[in-house]
């Protein structure tokens, strides 16, 4: 056999079997919505979709949360000043939660799940904290700078 150095090697490429998917759990992407706000909400559902090989729907989220970031800049600055924010900031939290549920795995699937098991909640928190200051650049920093131009709702 002649030895050609652009041909394969014979060596026979192995898949680790026991290699785990590392999923968020409900509750995870939840506190990742409500630290990281909606830049929050979309990053773990858009996370947990790409750890589970939802390609279509890992878009569609990314889509859905960029759409609800331009809705908020619409909205926020026509309501009142004294509006409380929690109301939407619950809203949004209780949609990751069902989506997560609905369309992810529950908090059980992961626990009975051979294949699956859960992220870390540290990595929760400092993503969730990377989260929020990705939310304020998007949010907070677009509304400050049409207020400073005097830009308002009717």
């Amino acid at each position: 056999m002649e030895n050609n150095s652009y041909s394969a090697s014979e060596t026979s490429l192995s898949v680790d079997s026991t290699a785990r998917i590392v999923v968020y759990s409900p509750a995870q992407v939840a506190i990742g919505a409500f630290v990281g706000g909606p830049v929050g909400l979309t990053y773990f559902l858009m996370a947990n979709f790409g750890a589970l090989y939802n390609d279509r729907a890992r878009k569609n989220t990314l889509y859905s949360g960029i759409s609800l970031i331009i809705a908020l800049l619409c909205i926020l600055p026509m309501l009142p000043d004294n509006f409380p924010s929690l109301p939407l900031t619950i809203l949004y939290v209780v949609a990751a939660r069902m989506v997560s549920e609905k369309y992810q795995l529950t908090k059980s699937q992961i626990a009975e799940s051979e294949q699956c098991q859960f992220q870390s909640n540290w990595k929760v928190f400092g993503l969730s904290l990377l989260c929020f200051i990705g939310s304020t650049v998007a949010i907070v920093i677009p509304l400050a700078v049409l207020s400073m131009l005097g830009i308002t709702a009717v």
